[in-house]
């Protein structure tokens, strides 16, 4: 692994400026703060607060823990859903209770306000913004009104309930957090009237009482993410029997998986009926066993993920033969050396999912430009390619010109990374000064048949203060990261 010259003395160079920018607060944001403020007020208020208010005010109390107000709100809240998204960090214990009891009041009313249209409250990580509240998005389906109605589940889960607590949940180390095991309790002591639907469930490390209990109470078929960290192979077994009941488990995770399986513990992992995504990190029995590991799908895999595994050559001889994963929009394979393989199977899969494949990483693989070559008429073939990603591997600067000859052709790429050429290297030590020098005439090389969004060329990591140069098309400069 090479050294930059400049690691003593990287930290000066690398100071940022901390200095933070404060914007004046809004009107309405010092109202609702001042309404706040007296919360017995603010609950008196709510009878006569504009519906587009709610999310910004339950936001307000919620983050400052106003947990009567919260409570107030939950039995008068106008939307099918309330998310909490990405402020599930802020969801102590309290706040959790408050919330529970505005569920609780609103359980026990025989008629419910005209106002309250609560179906579902969601505990978890979201993607979108704040609290997920868009009433555009639900337009059209039918909510609670003035008596209580039962609420159609999402497929698979089988039961009818007034309300839905949808949440994630970790077990770690056979234990799950305050809130976690306090939400358990309350909704399996209300269970004729609550659904809890567990989406996400990641497990990290196992004990089996807990386990047991865990599934005896929850609906394994509502589980549709999973993720299994630092178990044994004799784990997995203890978990088949639910992992049986997942017949809605889109994706699947497994990190650090130790130990060897026989081949009938491999035969007895389930066939997953809608299994979309697959990705295996640090797992030991993948090695040999990828045609046996992949026996799990039923349906047409679209991402597969395989980071810092030892596979086989047979293991890269069955990609093309696997009649599941032939639909694909990602390939990631990452810190596997395979520097020693042949791979033609590898061309011969690309070619077979070109139609499909929207996402192509080839990362730390050790991959020389003799074996590259090979890949090369397949990849100016995957014309849907979007992000590639082929850094850290060991490229000349003449076969990374050929690279891009190649994908210069796929118009539809929008992220590009590329590793700095062998050049860039002499005795072990980087040479950033001949990436900044190579760089413009390598993107003159996209930039003659399209114009390229997003690409960087990178450098291996320095051994010793772990930061490496990044030659970035924005910034048209070569930079040092940590």
């Amino acid at each position: 692994m090479a050294i930059c010259p400049q690691c003593p003395d990287q930290d000066d160079s690398l100071e940022e400026d901390t200095m933070k920018v404060y914007s004046p607060l809004t009107l309405e944001k010092l109202a609702r703060q001042s309404l706040l403020r007296e919360e017995a007020l603010a609950i008196s208020a709510l009878k006569d607060l504009p519906n587009i208010l709610f999310p910004v005010m339950f936001e307000e109390a919620f983050i400052n823990g106003h947990t009567k107000v919260l409570t107030a709100m939950i039995p008068v809240w106008p939307y099918p859903y309330l998310s909490v998204g990405m402020k599930i960090r802020n969801l102590n214990l309290e706040t959790l209770k408050a919330m529970l009891e505005g569920l609780d009041i609103l359980i026990a009313q025989k008629v419910r306000s005209s106002r309250c249209k609560l179906r579902e409250i969601i505990w978890r990580k979201r993607y979108h913004d704040v609290f997920g509240i868009c009433t555009r998005s639900y337009e059209g389906l039918p909510g609670f009104m003035t008596q209580k109605q039962p609420m159609q589940n999402s497929p698979g889960c089988g039961v009818k309930k007034e309300l839905k607590v949808t949440t994630q949940l970790e077990l770690m180390e056979g234990r799950l957090d305050e809130s976690a095991t306090y939400l358990l309790q309350w909704a399996q002591q209300r269970k004729d009237s609550i659904h809890l639907c567990c989406r996400k469930l990641n497990i990290q490390g196992l004990t089996k009482p807990p386990v047991i209990e865990i599934f005896n109470f929850l609906h394994a078929d509502c589980v549709q993410d999973l993720e299994l960290f630092h178990l044994r192979t004799e784990d997995l077994a203890l978990l088949n029997p639910y992992l049986r009941q997942m017949n809605n488990l889109l994706n699947l995770k497994l990190c650090h998986i130790i130990d060897i399986p026989s081949d009938s513990e491999m035969s007895q992992l389930p066939k997953f009926q809608c299994l979309k995504s697959i990705s295996v990190t640090s797992v030991s029995f993948i090695r040999d066993n990828l045609k046996g590991f992949l026996r799990c799908l039923k349906k047409p895999l679209d991402s597969l993920n395989i980071t810092d595994c030892i596979l086989s050559q047979s293991d890269l001889d069955f990609l093309p033969y696997c009649l599941n994963i032939f639909e694909l929009k990602l390939l990631s394979l990452a810190y596997i050396n395979l520097s020693y393989f042949h791979l033609e199977p590898l061309r011969f899969f690309l070619e077979r999912v070109g139609h499909s494949l929207e996402c192509l990483e080839l990362e730390a693989c050790g991959i020389q430009d003799s074996q590259f070559n090979n890949l090369l008429p397949a990849i100016s073939q995957c014309f849907h390619l979007r992000d590639v990603s082929f850094c850290d591997n060991d490229f000349s600067l003449l076969f990374l010109k050929e690279l891009l000859h190649h994908t210069a052709q796929l118009s539809q790429l929008k992220s590009e990374a590329y590793p700095a050429p062998l050049e860039c290297y002499e005795r072990g030590v980087i040479l950033s000064h001949r990436l900044e020098n190579f760089c413009p005439e390598l993107l003159d090389i996209l930039r003659a048949k399209r114009k390229p969004k997003e690409v960087t060329f990178e450098t291996t990591q320095c051994s010793k203060c772990g930061g490496y140069y990044i030659y970035d098309l924005g910034s048209q400069s070569c930079i040092f990261q940590l």
